[in-house]
């Protein structure tokens, strides 16, 4: 949903960036004109130095729109708990059809002058970073590893049954594709095998289905319920990090000025 006034139209209502050390992030902004007047628009920041803005000013042309990227510096240090009080507006007035980007001067923007205008005010929120690739490597032989036992489980029960039988062929017995691999058609296997392999064969597709959906449910869930720790924890020791950077500045200030102390006695006693 987007946030909006009477001029503009403005999505993502909400600036949100994945957080990530030493490494510039832009998020895109879409500005739309909603009016049959021509709209110009400024954008500003609470903290200019902090994020680039590309363009911050222009024309929006009638039931048009546009989009401003807004890039956030490499940062250095891990915020704490990931909040950010950085804020953005985006300020909107009508102007005259045929005006450029190069005439856009900041008195258009003043409300005292009795210009139409609009605003629209925007929070920034920092968010987790997507999964690596490796990490969904990860997850897809995660899957291949419970997958493949489960095959051979059904490969040995269909054998057991077929050698117990007698007179089971394998060209009887029709073979069909399943999440786990190849399987025994179960009606016809039934009836060559009788009743007392019964119990032996394959429980059948759908309940199979059902069976591997749980347990690839609870191993997601597993996974990435571990991933959030592991992401909470380097956290965790990026906030320690910086606390024994400033523990260390501490003490080196303190034995600089015992130095000083100490070389101040003894120029004095020198001296007498």
């Amino acid at each position: 949903m987007a946030a909006s006034c009477d001029l503009l139209d403005v999505d993502p209502p909400e600036l949100q960036f994945p957080f990530v050390l030493d490494k510039q992030i832009s998020c895109p902004l879409r500005l739309a004109n909603r009016t049959d007047r021509t709209v110009a628009f400024k954008v500003k920041t609470t903290n200019p130095r902090k994020y680039c803005v590309r363009p911050n000013n222009g024309v929006v042309p009638p039931q048009s729109s546009c989009t401003v990227v807004v890039t956030m510096q490499a940062q250095k240090v891990v915020p704490p708990d990931l909040q950010c009080k950085d804020k953005f507006l985006v300020q909107s007035v009508v102007v005259s059809d045929g005006l450029s980007a190069k005439d856009i001067t900041s008195q258009m923007f003043v409300k005292e002058g009795g210009n139409v205008m609009g605003e629209v005010k925007l929070k920034v929120a920092y968010v987790m970073p997507p999964e690596p690739p490796s990490e969904i490597a990860e997850e897809h032989d995660g899957l291949e590893k419970v997958l493949v036992p489960m095959q051979r489980i059904v490969d040995n029960g269909r054998s057991t049954s077929e050698l117990s039988s007698g007179s089971v062929s394998l060209r009887s017995a029709e073979e069909v594709r399943s999440p786990v691999g190849r399987i025994v058609k179960s009606e016809e296997f039934l009836k060559a095998a009788g009743p007392a392999t019964a119990t032996k064969t394959y429980a059948g597709p759908g309940e199979q289905s059902h069976q591997l959906s749980a347990i690839i449910a609870k191993l997601t869930e597993e996974k990435n319920s571990a991933l959030q720790e592991n992401r909470k924890l380097q956290v965790e020791l990026e906030l320690v990090r910086c606390e024994a950077r400033k523990q260390q500045g501490a003490f080196s200030l303190v034995l600089l000025l015992a130095f000083g102390l100490l070389g101040i006695v003894l120029g004095y006693i020198v001296k007498k």
